[in-house]
């Protein structure tokens, strides 16, 4: 497809998200979702057979609970890869049709969505939430069914046992938090730092995954971290100036912050009240919107990303949305999971959902926006996919460095 026809129908997408929100106050975090929203309905569309009919897949995320502008954002971009595949005839002739289940980023809720996307609505497959947490929630549960999760829970626990087996129907197509983590502790090194200090919430299975691999990575390197430069918190901690205070005070050189877009903002802001000047090396979720939600100046602030907007064709499509959307590399991450279930789809078939799985843990060299994918069926996984380290130029997102997985 002519980029100009592919960037049309992105637009779409948004623009049908974007009216749905009217009648709020408008904002990207309050935005309707375009399918069902809120709880699942029990009503589905029949999925037919021959020719015509609707092929039904679910989307698991969070839309209005605390990590909405994620899940919205994977929401945008799966249902914009959706429309582009109805525009050129669907799948098999049939229409796809995404129904969205708000998670309300409760384990619970997730739970209770899932069973009846999968028992009641009869999805083909889930695209899977970003948020570690709930991809958690639901692994037992899946295992009953068969319905493949495809999602971005970077957490290796979301889809493996501790023995090492995977749970059969759940997936991630982004790095896993042991790539990502010795990518930023590999950057760091590389750009002169030595001495470091760790927050991260004890409570959040992302910002728990990332810790290891992060300080593995520097003992590598004969660096250690003194426990007491590791602070860890949780819900009932909010004064960050108090939790920063010892690493700001021991003038480290940069502080590991894997934690979500919100807590980001609040420790960005108490590290510069307390004068620090060293810098915050932070996962994905430093990526834009992090920038405009603090507000400051953030070029002391190092991100990992899933996407190179120094690529002209990720450029381009990433201004046509990033005043859509609000986490821009999660839109891309939903239209590539989406484009990849139709791969899967047309290689399976549309009545055998063991050959979906399978299809699906045998995916190789996809080459999508976020990169080249393959599945390693061992850790349904990505095996060695890259990413990108950005920093900030006040609030401009640069790109500096890609490093292999």
């Amino acid at each position: 497809m002519k980029m100009k026809k592919l960037l049309a129908l992105m637009l779409a997408a948004v623009m049908a998200l974007s009216l749905a929100a009217c009648g709020d106050s408008g904002s990207k975090e309050s935005a309707a979702p375009s399918q069902s929203g809120g709880s699942p309905s029990s009503e589905a569309p029949s999925q037919g057979g021959g020719e015509g009919g609707e092929i039904l897949i679910g989307c698991l995320q969070d839309i209005t609970g605390p990590t909405s502008a994620l899940g919205m954002s994977v929401q945008a971009g799966a249902q914009a890869a959706v429309d582009e595949i109805n525009a050129n005839g669907g799948i098999d002739g049939k229409t796809v049709v995404m129904k969205t289940y708000d998670t309300k980023g409760d384990v619970t809720e997730a739970v209770n969505a899932y069973i009846t996307a999968v028992t009641v609505d009869k999805v083909k497959l889930i695209v899977g939430p970003p948020v570690a947490n709930i991809a958690n929630a639901i692994k037992e549960t899946s295992e009953s069914y068969d319905v493949p999760v495809m999602g971005f829970a970077l957490d290796p626990a979301c889809q493996m046992r501790e023995d090492g087996s995977v749970y059969k129907n759940m997936f991630c197509f982004q790095p896993s938090a042991t790539t990502q983590g010795q990518i930023m502790a590999a950057f760091a090194l590389k750009n002169g730092m030595k001495t470091f200090g760790v927050i991260y919430n004890q409570e959040n299975a992302y910002s728990v995954s990332l810790l290891a691999p992060f300080t593995d990575e520097l003992a590598k390197s004969g660096i250690t971290i003194d426990n007491s430069l590791v602070v860890a918190y949780g819900a009932a901690d909010t004064d960050y100036k108090t939790l920063l205070q010892p690493l700001v005070s021991a003038n480290v050189d940069g502080i590991y912050c894997p934690n979500y877009t919100q807590q980001l903002v609040a420790i960005a802001t108490a590290a510069k009240e307390l004068g620090y000047q060293g810098k915050l090396i932070c996962g994905l979720d430093a990526a834009p919107s992090f920038n405009t939600t603090y507000g400051g100046d953030c070029s002391n602030v190092y991100y990992i990303n899933n996407i190179n907007t120094e690529d002209a064709t990720t450029a381009e499509m990433a201004a046509a949305v990033e005043d859509k959307v609000s986490a821009v590399n999660k839109y891309f991450l939903g239209y590539d999971v989406v484009m990849i279930a139709k791969q899967c789809l047309e290689e399976a078939g549309l009545e055998d959902n063991a050959a979906l799985v399978s299809a699906i843990e045998n995916v190789k060299d996809f080459k999508g926006l976020t990169g080249t994918l393959t599945i390693d069926p061992a850790t349904h996984m990505p095996d060695g996919m890259g990413m990108f380290m950005y920093t900030y130029e006040n609030q401009t997102p640069v790109m500096l460095e890609e490093f292999a997985g």
